[in-house]
């Protein structure tokens, strides 16, 4: 085949192989022959791993496909607005304003009245059988206690078995309540300055404070906006350290962690190119689920870029890190992918995804310290909704960068050449 090239084909070849011998060169001068060597076995290794995650389809497709199905099914369920809430109403009273009450707790698109009963004693079935979640008691008197200028009280009654639920349904009766009775005291003093106004008395001015609150960065306060970006964390962090507690475990498990022991790779060597694979895969999901939880559930993101991609990337290299040191201490990649678990649950307990961190006990607060999905919960946070950046977050970015090069430097000295 060479007979038949063509002498401008062999130049280009020749010129080709120039450009080869003088680009190794030119890294063979930047760098030590040591660093070169060191960084082909890197390459070497990590091909091997591609390989290797290729070829096994059924972990290929779960790593494809589960972030996507964690991401919707996690992104809808974990919501705390409540909606939609069974109520039953004791109207005793059977009045005009009972039903201006009954119509303001409907019209709020928070309850819907599944039934008007006559007695206090017939609510206690629909509540202990689940068939309303509210309860509001309408005593007889009411009417004419609010035009005689008396205090009337209307009871509610909350099933308290989900406290979470209840907390926040009870939250919605009270401001409709407050609200009713603010337009009631505007109604009487309109009354009563009408009355004044036509009297020779000065009118009277009657002085009030207007609600002008706002909320900040969410200003609908939609839960799914607090939710969604925890729940792109998780799935990062999930499948960061499950990937990476098996990789040097699956080794044991076939026996050809003999063959790299013989080989004159480094255990840093070693670690990296195990690692790199990994934070690649994990990298482009992350490029590719944070588009798509943005969109689907319509999340801001208010932030940088370039400040949350390298921050991300430093939190996955900790991640990376303790799922290799999780990996230097299991023999099985059952034992691993269990050690991860351990890892990953209290690890989401105590991020503050869910549950406030100041309302923990002391103790425990001082050790979500420890947890990194603490401070990258923090930053993303911050960066979708608030669009802060280096200048704020620093403080819950130096921790991680500090923990990343903490348990790479751990993975790769308890993992010893040596098969146990």
């Amino acid at each position: 085949m060479s007979d038949n090239m063509t002498p401008d084909s062999k130049n280009n070849r020749a010129a080709a192989g120039r450009g080869g011998e003088s680009t190794r060169s030119w890294i063979e001068r930047l760098f030590s022959p040591e660093l070169v060597e060191s960084l082909r076995r890197i390459k070497t290794l990590m091909r091997k791993e591609f390989i290797q995650i290729y070829r096994n389809k059924q972990n290929f497709r779960l790593i494809l496909i589960a972030p996507f199905m964690q991401l919707i099914i996690l992104g809808y369920a974990s919501r705390l607005d409540v909606k939609d809430v069974q109520t039953v109403v004791a109207d005793l009273d059977r009045s005009a304003l009972s039903r201006e009450i009954i119509d303001s707790f409907s019209r709020s698109g928070y309850f819907i009245i599944k039934q008007t009963v006559d007695s206090y004693d017939k609510v206690d079935r629909y509540l202990e059988t689940g068939q309303a979640a509210l309860a509001i008691l309408i005593p007889p008197d009411l009417e004419r206690r609010i035009k005689g200028g008396q205090t009337a009280q209307v009871g509610v009654l909350i099933d308290g078995v989900d406290t979470t639920t209840a907390g926040t349904v009870s939250g919605y009766a009270q401001s409709i309540l407050l609200r009713f009775s603010s337009d009631l005291t505007t109604k009487r003093v309109g009354k009563m300055q009408g009355l004044m106004f036509d009297s020779p008395i000065p009118r009277l001015v009657v002085p009030s404070l207007a609600n002008a609150s706002r909320a900040w960065f969410n200003p609908n306060l939609n839960s799914k906006d607090f939710f969604v970006p925890g729940v792109v964390v998780i799935i990062l962090v999930a499948t960061t350290i499950i990937m990476t507690s098996a990789v040097i475990v699956r080794e044991k498990e076939i026996g050809t962690i003999e063959q790299l022991m013989v080989t004159p790779i480094s255990r840093l060597e070693l670690i990296l190119g195990k690692i790199l694979p990994c934070f690649a895969i994990v990298i482009t999901i992350m490029a590719v689920i944070m588009p798509v939880g943005l969109l689907v559930f319509d999340v801001p993101f208010n932030g940088s870029r370039l400040f949350f991609l390298p921050t991300g990337m430093a939190f996955l290299i900790t991640i990376a890190g303790i799922g290799m040191t999780i990996s230097a201490f299991c023999q099985t990649q059952q034992q691993a992918i269990l050690s991860s678990f351990m890892f990953l649950q209290p690890s989401v307990l105590l991020s503050g995804y869910a549950f406030p961190i100041e309302n923990m006990p002391i103790v425990i607060q001082y050790l979500t310290y420890l947890n990194p999905m603490r401070y990258f919960i923090s930053i993303v946070r911050g960066v979708f909704l608030k669009g802060t950046g280096w200048d704020v977050l620093w403080p819950e970015v130096l921790p991680i960068c500090i923990m990343a090069v903490f348990f790479i430097a751990v993975a790769s000295f308890l993992f010893k050449k040596r098969v146990d």
